[in-house]
């Protein structure tokens, strides 16, 4: 994903089957990033992103930023964060190799990787690629 002329991280989406498919768990998002973005850089993109997509509800979506908020650490270049979501469709955070915490709302674990994946995503070629479609 870039923004301008900076490469702001790669994205790579695990499947149990090796392909996309909508609401099929587990799935994983992983991003790693290329440059340094604050923790509220990350909230700040996230909440624009579920407006834009009109993704929950407003008490949804702030209910959603005020845990992430807790969860979420400032990145680094080379850091990864993974986004892995379970059978059940509870979500789980994960900073290098250590778990920063879950969300157990499977409204959330879809709105959350839909920015990414939904057909109307910010990057639809990155969304391509994801999904592994030309």
């Amino acid at each position: 994903m870039n923004w301008l002329w900076f490469k702001l991280y790669d994205a790579t989406l695990y499947s149990e089957s090796g392909r996309y498919q909508p609401s099929h768990y587990p799935q994983a998002l992983t991003l790693t990033y290329a440059r340094a973005i604050e923790r509220e850089d990350l909230l700040s993109a996230t909440a624009e992103e579920w407006q834009r997509l009109g993704l929950g509800s407003d008490a949804d979506r702030q209910r959603w930023l005020g845990q992430l908020a807790t969860l979420w650490p400032d990145v680094a270049a080379g850091d990864r964060l993974t986004f892995y979501v379970d059978k059940a469709g509870a979500g789980h955070f994960w900073w290098q190799e250590q778990l920063l915490g879950s969300l157990a709302e499977p409204q959330f674990s879809a709105a959350f990787l839909a920015i990414w994946l939904a057909d109307n995503s910010r990057d639809p070629a990155l969304t391509r690629r994801l999904r592994g479609q030309p």
